[in-house]
This record gives C-alpha cells, structure tokens and sequence, in this order.
C-alpha cells in the first residue's frame, strides 16, 4: 500500500486541520521546516561552524565572546540575530560556560521574545510542547530548578528581572518540555523505556518496542565482554587535542584486541568501540587503520538501520570517503552509490550534505572512467 500525504489547512474557527493530497513516491519531500533554535554542543565547540554546523579547521571567532567559531563573514552575519543577545550573556559569564541545555534556553527565551511568527512551527507552536511536570518525581524537579536558576544567572546580562517577562515564557517550564528527538533507538527495548518513562513520562508502544526480537542481536556475545566496552563507551568525552584522541584510540584498540571472538560486531557496544575508533583515526589523520574499522561497521549498520535510514546513509558515505582517499575507486563508488539511494529519500537533492556527496561520487565516476 502506498502512503498518502497529509496535509495541514485552516480551518475557520477551528484550528487547523487535515485533509489527504495524493498518494507520493519514497522519496519525495512532504515538509521541510529549519529548526526552532539550535546550538553546537560544548563537546564540538570549535570544531564546527555555529551557524552551517560544517566541520572546519579554520574556523573565525566571533570578536567579541571568543566562544562562537564560524566559517566566514557569511555564516557569521546569517547567525547574528540569534547569536547577537547570547553573545553578551556568554562574554558576561566568563571564564565560566553555561551547560548546552542553557545555552539552548537561552537562544529559545530570545526567539520566543522577539514574538515572531516562525516558519518551523507552521505545524506546532513551541507552547504546544507538552512538559508533564505532574508526572516528573522531585529529584528530576529539583534538577529542572536547578537549571532554571543557571539560566535565570546566565541571562541576567539581557534580563535583569525575570518576573517581567510574558507568562508564556517561564524558564522551569522550557526545561521539562519534549523539545528534541527522544532516544537513541540502537538502545536495547528496556533501557529505552526506562529512559522514556523517567524523562519523557510515557510508555512506548511502537513496533520496535512490541517486538524485542532484536535485543538478543543487540547485545550478542559474552555480556561481561560488552558490559565492559560498554562502561569504557560510555566514559568518552570528545577529545580536544591530538594526545587526547591518541589515548582513545589506544583504549579502543585494546579493548577490540581483547574482545576478538568474544564480541561480534554486530553487538551494539563493540559497535559504538569501532565507531569511536574510526573517529580517533580520522581525527589523527590514520586513514587507513580508519577504513578498516569503518568497514567493519558497515554490515552491522545495514542490520540495526534498515531501509532508508539517514545514519546508515551518513556512514556509508564516511567508508566511501575513506576509500576514495585511498584510491579505492570502484569500491568508493559503489559504497558513495549506495549512500546516494539512502540520502536522495532522506536528506533530499538539495541538502548540503547530499551536495557533498553528490560532488565526490561525480569525483570518483570521472576517475573510474578513465582507468
């Protein structure tokens, strides 16, 4: 059965409503929406552009917070309105640095003052997002008045008196709301709800969840191996200097040394191991050792994402990239092929990424036909 498109439309003294298009091809862009706000986490700070989020050795500081980096005046100017406030705040707080989830409030108290109609909530208000603040236990209230207290600090520079503000914007509200994708669904089914009902307050009845079938191949091999890959995965913070990466990619050595035959790839901590590893080689600019572990990942990425999924897309693309480096044409090609079917259904022909893509599958198409 094909799917239908729906489409949202006024409806007089109603609302809004729904009523069906036509039925569309995969592939085929139903809504396009920018964020409501966005900021880069302080683990990839300096690491990528502000505004294009492009990663960039040679990005530009913004003169007068020295915190915000970007690839030129022309991605500087397209984020001053939304970094213009911030900037004064993150200069006023220093040598201290707000947590994301501050910063990330405080972006959404300045777009939500400037009481503009915006193009990403055609289909839902920010104030439509639900906070289930009555179903929240005390210890994670006590955490959200913790934050709110941060933010209330951070922004003193640009508001002084918080009690001023409209009562649509109440800084313990903004922290509870559902604001961003909810998990990671690589996670076995009961940790997912666990996490789902402890910070979303609700339980998942999806197909993923009603099917448990694949936690037996998530978590493959001996579980004392993959707990402990698990707890070093979890104990990595994104390295700033080259020394740092070197001792990751030690530790995942050793510990993918140590665990051959006991884990297979496919489990889904030595998985993450092997793409911390690929990350530490790219990073150290080992491209070879990074082509092997990519690689590795590749059929284990084709098992937990199936379909069309962007991240498998995304990975491909990455191996393709590395094999092109190491004039593997044939095979980057196929491997950048493949990330082309994926993308083209999930990012679109026009999305930065799949330009980039586009471009170095046209690179190697051109060079393999002329060996």
């Amino acid at each position: 059965m094909e799917p239908v498109a729906l489409e949202r439309f006024p409806s007089p003294g109603k609302g809004s409503g729904l009523r069906s298009c036509r039925r569309v091809r995969p592939g085929e862009l139903l809504y396009r929406a920018e964020p409501f706000t966005y900021v880069v986490s302080k683990e990839q700070l300096g690491s990528v552009c502000e505004y294009c989020l492009r990663r960039n050795e040679h990005l530009h500081r913004c003169s007068q917070c020295k915190v915000a980096k970007y690839c030129g005046k022309s991605c500087q100017k397209e984020a001053w309105l939304d970094h213009k406030q911030e900037c004064r705040c993150l200069k006023s707080v220093k040598p201290n640095f707000p947590p994301d989830s501050v910063r990330l409030a405080g972006r959404i108290v300045f777009k939500l003052l400037r009481q503009s109609v915006w193009l990403s909530e055609r289909l839902y208000s920010f104030s439509d997002l639900q906070s289930n603040i009555e179903q929240l236990s005390e210890e994670m209230k006590d955490g959200l008045r913790h934050l709110a207290q941060t933010l209330q600090l951070y922004l003193k520079m640009e508001i002084q008196d918080a009690s001023h503000l409209p009562p649509a914007i109440d800084f313990f509200q903004i922290f509870a709301k559902l604001t961003i994708s909810y998990i990671e669904s690589l996670m076995p089914t009961s940790e997912r709800q666990k996490q789902l009902m402890r910070q979303y307050c609700f339980e998942c009845d999806c197909l993923l969840c009603q099917n448990q079938e694949k936690d037996a191949e998530k978590l493959a091999g001996e579980e004392h191996a993959w707990k402990e890959v698990k707890d070093a995965v979890n104990e990595v913070r994104y390295p700033k200097s080259k020394e740092e990466w070197e001792q990751v990619l030690a530790r995942c050595q050793n510990l993918l040394s140590s665990n051959m035959g006991r884990l297979p790839d496919t489990n889904i901590y030595q998985l993450k191991m092997l793409d911390c590893a690929m990350d530490a080689c790219i990073n150290l600019e080992s491209w070879e050792e990074a082509l092997y572990y990519g690689s590795r990942t590749l059929g284990p990425y084709r098992l937990h994402y199936p379909g069309f999924h962007p991240l498998r897309a995304v990975q491909l693309m990455r191996v393709g990239k590395l094999q092109y480096s190491q004039d593997m044409f044939p095979q980057a090609l196929e491997t950048l092929k493949q990330a082309y079917d994926i993308m083209k259904v999930t990012h679109g022909t026009d999305h930065s990424l799949m330009q980039a893509l586009m471009e170095i599958k046209e690179q190697c198409e051109a060079i393999v036909r002329t060996q």
